[in-house]
């Protein structure tokens, strides 16, 4: 049914396992996955439609373990992204503004907004594409594009203040951010994949020190096959990304090191009624698999056949066999 929410494990290129977390009323929507409770794995959060209000889940060993109200923003404030901006290894989230082009950075730490910092206003001409570590210092860093120009501009973040701004560089509006990650393998460097709105080409740039250092061609891939993500599906400390074509709903693994693909993986087929929410970076403690897993969150946006288990369609793993039937603890806050 729509609202229902499931969680796949995912290593070395195979999905492992799939577990059912529960169901929540469609009003409440993904945002994001981040580390918003302790040093654990990775939590989801959800936003009210209606309200604007935000509701944390805890996940642990692919359960929801608890959940938490951290309060309510106006729509007019949107989600761009999250990130840790005050280098305390939590994740943090940054809000804009729609209508002035505004951003708030909140400080999530436990479960709650422990403070909120005022970033500046930046023209809606300038779009996040972005964020990830430009420049090395161990910080979350905002990365913009401007949508008339195809000029990029990174805005270095520290303690939940723009100390700097750098210009990149400028590509042409047919190609498209894919998503960042590290793709060379250098420890510490966020870089950017993009790809050609008519050719379906993906180009990777290496970033260092929030200059464009290098451009490597990492092929082509038919337009049918759009971007999921990006995450450790080969291995810890990896980077690779997802594709899924949107006729069949199959996911496509390619592993990406030293700026080159170096393999592809097919991780099944799920219905097109779920959509992929995200990728978390760590494995769920104790999860079927080893510490180079990553796990894979999947929304339901549309009917879900067949009661409980896992989705319709994904024929990689004998899922149905350790599906886990974990309702929420607590519903959503209105």
């Amino acid at each position: 049914m729509a609202g229902t929410y499931e969680i796949y494990d995912i290593g070395n290129n195979a999905i492992l396992a799939g577990y059912e977390l529960g169901h929540v009323e469609p009003v409440w929507q993904f945002a994001g996955l981040g580390r918003f409770f302790g040093s654990d794995t990775s939590d989801m959060l959800l936003r009210n439609s209606s309200t604007g209000g935000f509701e944390v889940f805890d996940i642990s060993n692919n359960l929801i373990t608890q959940s938490a109200f951290l309060g309510t923003v106006g729509l007019n404030w949107q989600v761009p992204g999250f990130g840790d901006f005050n280098h305390d290894t939590m994740t943090d989230m940054v809000l804009r503004n729609s209508g002035t082009g505004a951003f708030q950075v909140y400080d999530i730490s436990n479960n709650a907004i422990v403070s909120s910092a005022t970033l500046g206003t930046v023209g809606l001409n300038w779009q996040v594409a972005g964020f990830g570590d430009f420049n090395g210092d161990g910080t979350s860093d905002m990365m913009l594009r401007n949508s008339g120009t195809g000029a990029f501009q990174v805005y270095d973040i520290s303690n939940n203040a723009i100390v700097s701004s750098s210009s990149p560089g400028t590509v042409g509006l047919n190609w498209q951010v894919a998503g960042f990650g590290n793709f060379s393998s250098n420890a510490g460097e966020t870089d950017m994949i993009l790809r050609n709105t008519s050719t379906g080409q993906f180009e990777l740039y290496d970033i260092v020190n929030n200059q464009i250092t290098s451009a490597f061609a990492l092929g082509t891939v038919g337009l049918e096959w759009q971007v999921a993500g990006f995450g450790p599906i080969s291995g810890a400390g990896k980077s690779d990304m997802v594709l899924r074509n949107v006729n069949t709903g199959a996911f496509q693994a390619y592993n990406i090191a030293n700026n080159q693909l170096t393999g592809s993986t097919s991780l099944g087929a799920v219905g097109l009624e779920w959509q992929l929410g995200g990728l978390a970076a760590d494995p769920p403690a104790g999860a079927m698999g080893s510490a180079d897993s990553t796990s894979q969150l999947v929304q339901a946006m549309a009917a879900f056949g067949g009661g409980g288990g896992a989705a319709d369609g994904l024929n990689t793993a004998p899922l149905n066999a350790d599906a886990s039937q974990q309702t929420f603890l607590t519903q959503p806050h209105a």
